[in-house]
């Protein structure tokens, strides 16, 4: 029997003839940043009409692993299975549903070139591998590290100091995403030599990893005036740190965040983050909008089964734009099939992305 913290049957009165969609959810399914793919997933296969079998897995990647194979298991078998990348450990998931014949979406975190090379790609050497759908974590990973020059000039009268001791806290060293942040990071230190990079530590995206860390490199007297950090969750365990010892967050020292959580909007509202990046979790309905274009026929999704989608950074100066809907949260307000290709003019691309509105 599955445990409720592993896998949920979301939608109870299936038809024989309804879609059923398997998620090999990496992370938690009450709370954080998979929470919202999850429940943006939902509320968009409840529009289409499509079954959604949830499978949390707590961050863990052996619980990942159990519950891929939970998935496998499903009498009769799932109709389509979206899953994820992390800590790569999406191949043996990709092979298996080519094995059984089971079409697998890949979402935001695709395999590596590395993978690629060893094992095939969508559409191509792996046929049941339908759709891959990412965002541009290294265009994110760029702009957070350039918005702590803007705040550090902005704090100090339009005056960029001629150094910031750069803190770089990533994700971890393996999930593509993470990967993908830091090389956006790199490209910044690259092009701005006012970013002088002390340290990049690794806090596996926990708050607690995070403020443990920062606290040790502050007692040992550390420079530190800027934090990157590779999700919000990061930056406020930064955050929490940094005020502990006494440090202004949005005064003497800057930190951006990326994951758009309700915690991270408060902070960048409190002018205590630079920005927090985001809007990703909203994959989980746009990879609804992409299978259900695909079931129907839609060109785009099948000639081009490696779609990226950009995120939008949310500051304090334009989140009267996005208000509405974030503290809401509720994701049934927008109409995914505003999002679906299905009777738009030919040659035209999709825009994922949250509009002002909280809607399309």
């Amino acid at each position: 029997m599955l445990s409720s913290a592993q896998a949920q049957t979301v939608v109870s009165d299936s038809s024989p003839e309804q879609i059923r969609v398997a998620f090999i959810n990496p992370g938690y399914g009450d709370h954080g940043f998979w929470k919202d793919v999850r429940d943006t997933m939902q509320a968009a296969a409840d529009q289409f009409g499509y079954e959604l079998i949830v499978f949390d897995s707590n961050r863990d990647w052996k619980l990942m692993i159990e519950s891929a194979e939970k998935a496998f298991a499903l009498t009769p078998p799932p109709d389509y299975i979206i899953a994820v990348n992390e800590h790569q450990q999406g191949t043996r998931i990709i092979l298996e549903a080519e094995e059984r014949g089971i079409p697998v979406i890949m979402l935001l975190n695709d395999l590596t070139d590395a993978q690629k090379t060893s094992y095939g790609r969508p559409r191509k050497e792996i046929g049941n591998w339908i759709l891959t759908l990412t965002p541009d974590n290294e265009r994110a990973g760029y702009e957070i590290a350039t918005s702590l020059i803007d705040a550090a000039g902005l704090a100090n009268d339009e005056q960029i100091p001629n150094k910031l001791c750069l803190l770089s806290i990533a994700g971890d060293r393996k999930t593509p995403a993470s990967l993908q942040r830091l090389d956006g990071l790199d490209h910044a230190l690259s092009q701005y030599p006012v970013l002088k990079q002390q340290r990049r530590i690794v806090a596996n995206w926990s708050f607690d990893e995070a403020y443990r860390q920062t606290a040790a490199l502050l007692k040992r007297g550390e420079c530190i005036d800027a934090v990157w950090a590779a999700n919000d969750d990061i930056a406020l365990g930064a955050i929490a740190a940094l005020e502990e010892a006494g440090r202004l967050p949005g005064k003497d020292v800057f930190i951006g965040g990326l994951n758009w959580s309700a915690q991270g909007l408060r902070n960048v509202a409190e002018g205590k983050m630079t920005l927090t990046h985001g809007g990703h979790f909203f994959a989980g309905a746009w990879v609804m909008v992409l299978l259900h274009d695909y079931i129907n026929g839609v060109e785009k999704p099948r000639s081009n089964p490696e779609i990226s989608f950009r995120m939008e950074a949310i500051t304090r100066e334009n989140m009267p734009s996005f208000e509405e809907v974030l503290t809401t949260r509720d994701w049934r307000k927008i109409d995914y099939a505003g999002f679906s290709l299905a009777d738009a003019p030919s040659g035209t691309e999709y825009q994922f992305g949250l509009r002002p509105s909280g809607g399309r």
